[in-house]
């Protein structure tokens, strides 16, 4: 009767701490709800969006990227095969912490990627 006991007990306060902790997310959520999400299609869209550019200046600021899409490409061919060196140390260290078909699912999708970047 005791352990029963005990165990009644246990699943309460289990209860009462799950039951507080979403009150106290709700409260948070209501106190500081999330902004909206950021837009798709990278930082131009996102000029686009924010500065409620009107289709002159969308046209406008379409000519300067061109205008800049050499530099751009540039670095970002300079820094991607150390951004995809970062993200295979990643999930190298990521490794241990999964489970056999997830690992498989690793090598799969290694496998798959597209090539790095030609310089």
């Amino acid at each position: 009767m005791r352990d029963s006991w005990v165990r009644l007990l246990s699943g309460l306060v289990l209860l009462g701490v799950f039951a507080a902790g979403t009150l106290f997310g709700a409260g948070l959520m209501r106190w500081h709800p999330p902004g909206p999400p950021p837009p798709h299609g990278g930082p131009i869209d996102a000029m686009i969006h924010e500065l409620s550019l009107d289709d002159a200046q969308i046209t406008a600021l379409h000519e300067i990227e061109r205008a800049h899409r050499g530099e751009l490409d540039q670095i970002a061919r300079e820094a991607q095969p150390r951004v995809r060196a970062v993200l295979f140390a990643i999930e190298d260290e990521l490794r241990p912490h999964l489970r056999a078909a997830q690992v498989q699912a690793l090598e799969r999708w290694r496998k798959t990627r597209p090539p790095a970047m030609p310089r």
